[in-house]
């Protein structure tokens, strides 16, 4: 199981990185700037084609993907080489990966928005006419099965909604809490829904507190959707809400790191997105659709964060450039290659931190 979730994982990353990759790719043929490489994955090479003067590669590391443009380390020249190209060209070179991965978010944050999208943990948009609508029926939805419990003794586990015990509604945690507290140590018979398909379990109910009579964590949950005219506008807003949190997250990693010696519990690598994914994937193709829209408007606002080594710090350089600082293909290479070795080291340090989260 374990492997189905890492390879789920590479599979969204390579996808959402790919697309990144695409629009460099994209934009930079159509302002005549040749694509020497696009390669799916990193070398070693498996296979390759060449079609227009570009290599299109599958590669064995399945991290993502590149572009190699002609002139882009500031050597070669000619009509077809970045190094030749104006600020603007070059401008929209680097930042459409930006885009990319931004307007993936937007698509699927739309979507779900017209759909129903499941609770974010935060208020959704609400703006005159633009509010949001709920539908269907609220359900108690199991967010955490207990080591050791009878609820994981019984094979309850994340995702499944809690319809019925003994065929008493269970409307709310309260309920549920006041039910299993009145019936500690008996059996009762659970009805639940579980990807479309109603079970009855037999549990027989714990008698400790501490451990929990049942043994897990649920919590009221609501699809909210919003018209179509509105869903567009309400996604615009929900992005800069997501925007701002992820700022504040890398805001309170790099406080974290220098003043308190310790990684935020907002940011996580890939260890925890692994994590995160095996929970995310009993929860059904909503929660799934808001995964891969999180995550791809992470890629897109820290590529654009003025860091060494990201799209963002190629695009601060140019601005330097541009206003009359003086800076050698040599000395731009350097501090991209001290950016790439920070955010490498960054990225483990993060991992550890997953890791110490995790047990």
């Amino acid at each position: 199981m374990l492997a189905l979730i890492i390879i789920g994982v590479l599979l969204i990353f390579t996808f959402l990185v790919v697309a990144h990759e695409f629009g460099h790719f994209l934009v930079a043929r159509r302002e005549g700037v040749r694509v020497r490489e696009f390669g799916v994955g990193f070398p070693p090479r498996l296979f390759s084609r060449k079609k227009n003067g570009t290599i299109f590669s599958i590669n064995a590391l399945p991290l993502g993907g590149f572009v190699r443009l002609k002139g882009e380390d500031g050597e070669e020249k000619g009509k077809d080489s970045f190094t030749t190209q104006g600020f603007w060209a070059k401008t929209r070179i680097i930042m459409a990966g930006v885009v990319v991965n931004l307007a993936i978010a937007y698509l699927i944050f739309t979507f779900l928005l017209i759909i129903g999208i499941p609770p974010l943990g935060q208020k959704l948009p609400s703006l005159g006419a633009i509010k949001p609508q709920s539908m269907g029926d609220s359900n108690l939805v199991i967010y955490n099965v207990s080591k050791d419990s009878a609820a994981l003794r019984s094979d309850l586990r994340q995702g499944d909604s809690i319809i019925s015990i003994d065929d008493m509604q269970i409307l709310d945690n309260s309920s549920l809490r006041s039910f299993t507290s009145a019936h500690q140590g008996q059996t009762v018979d659970v009805s639940l829904r579980r990807n479309g398909q109603l079970y009855h379990k037999s549990v027989t109910l714990g008698s400790d507190q501490k451990a929990g009579y049942l043994g897990v964590s649920a919590e009221k949950t609501q699809l909210s959707r919003y018209p179509f005219w509105a869903a567009p506008i309400a996604s615009i807003i929900l992005m800069l809400q997501f925007v701002w949190a992820t700022l504040a997250a890398f805001g309170g990693l790099i406080v974290g790191l220098f003043v308190h010696h310790a990684v935020s519990d907002q940011v996580t690598g890939p260890i925890g997105i692994v994590s995160l994914f095996s929970q995310v994937v009993n929860f059904g193709p909503r929660f799934m659709l808001l995964f891969i829209a999180s995550i791809s408007l992470s890629l897109g606002v820290v590529n654009a964060l003025p860091i060494p080594a990201l799209d963002g710090g190629r695009q601060f350089v140019l601005i330097l450039k541009k206003i009359g600082f003086k800076i050698s293909p040599e000395r731009e290479g350097l501090v991209h290659f001290i950016g790439f070795i920070a955010l490498i080291s960054l990225m483990v340090i993060i991992s550890i931190g997953d890791i110490i989260k995790l047990r």
